[in-house]
Formats: C-alpha cells, structure tokens, sequence
C-alpha cells in the first residue's frame, strides 16, 4: 500500500512538472498575442503607447541581407530579441546621426533589459558610405546591412503601413522576439513616450 501511494505522489508530482513546463514554454507566446490586440487599449497608471500600433501584426520575412562584414544577415538571425529598426540611406547626415543617438539613447534606458533589444540600421540605396560606417565608432553595437534593390524592396513594401500604396516608412519600428512588427515611429517621436513603451513591452513579454 505505501508503495502504490509512493508510485501515485511520484505520478503527481510528474503530471505537476510537466503542467509547470507547458505554462514557461507557452506563457510567453499567450502574452504577445495578447499585447498584439490591446496595445490600443494600453492603460497602465492612465497612460496609453505613444507608438502607433500596426494591426494585424506582420512577420518579418527572412529577405537576405549583408552587413559591414560582408557576412549574410537575417531577421532571424536575431530572433528572440526585440529590435529597434531604422531605413535610411548609404549616407549619415546630422539628422541621420541625431536618429540614431536617440534610439541608443533608449535601449540604454531599459538598463539591464537592454541586452534584449538590437538596433537595425537598414540601407535602402546600397552598401553603407564611410559618412554611415563612420558611425559604428559611437554604435558599436548597431546592425548595419543592406542588400540588392529588389529584396530592399521587398522589405520596404513589408514594413509600410498600407502595403503596396502606404505612405514611406516610418522613422522607427519595434519587433517582438517572436519576428513580428508591432510598432511604428513618426520623424518627430517623443523619445521620452518611446522609452515607455519599451519598458511596459519588456516588462509584460519576457520572452527575449
């Protein structure tokens, strides 16, 4: 008798683990979902996202791309992060680098949820100039590729908020770890309503 109530307690505690394993592996799938249909309905301390949120959610199609190492680059290469991604062109002007100063800006301001976040850096006019390369030295950090006109396109045409006859793209965009677009930025964003919106993300998806 003791030995059948072993056998049921191990069983138990079996039927428990693996309940426990199921809820870790797909929590996390079940709280994107959620956040993908009420980002629109975001209130946390009275507060709503200050991006505007691209319904439905699109998957970031894995187009070939090259970075400044001439190595092939991905979107899934950097899967289960989320990513900060700009367009621009082969050349960096002032404005150019006040853009990318502010995205630094806020994916060091989630402190150590930073490591989560990749920024993207997408060339729509051909390999990088040394005006854009030159940039690396204070962004170390940033993801600079680029590719043929035609898959440029491709991507371009992806991220337009009505796609085939949308208005140009944004000047940021926000990916979840799961590959899919959630977010755009207008040219004059508030970095401060930005930094929010990362935040409450990383907090209530810690799935990257």
């Amino acid at each position: 008798m003791q030995n059948m109530n072993v056998s049921k307690a191990q069983r138990n505690k079996g039927r428990r683990d693996f309940l426990l394993l199921v809820a870790v592996f797909f929590l996390p799938i079940i709280i994107v979902l959620i956040l993908y249909f009420n980002l629109d309905k975001w209130e946390i301390g009275g507060e709503r996202n200050h991006g505007e949120l691209i319904q439905p959610p699109r998957e970031l199609r894995d187009i070939v791309m090259t970075d400044v190492q001439g190595e092939e680059f991905r979107f899934s290469d950097v899967r289960d992060r989320w990513l900060m991604i700009k367009f621009g062109g082969a050349q960096c002007n002032e404005k150019c680098r006040d853009e990318l100063y502010l995205m630094r800006q806020i994916r060091l301001a989630q402190g150590g949820n930073r490591q989560r976040i990749v920024r993207i850096y997408i060339s729509t006019d051909g390999a990088p100039k040394e005006s854009l390369r030159n940039v690396l030295g204070d962004h170390p950090e940033l993801k600079l590729v680029y590719g043929e006109q035609s898959e440029i396109k491709k991507i371009v045409e992806l991220f337009k908020h009505d796609v085939g006859s949308g208005p140009d793209v944004q000047s940021m965009y926000l990916a979840d770890p799961r590959g899919y677009l959630m977010m755009s930025y207008p040219d004059d964003y508030e970095p401060k309503g930005a930094i929010r919106d990362l935040e409450r993300l990383l907090k209530f998806a810690r799935s990257g």
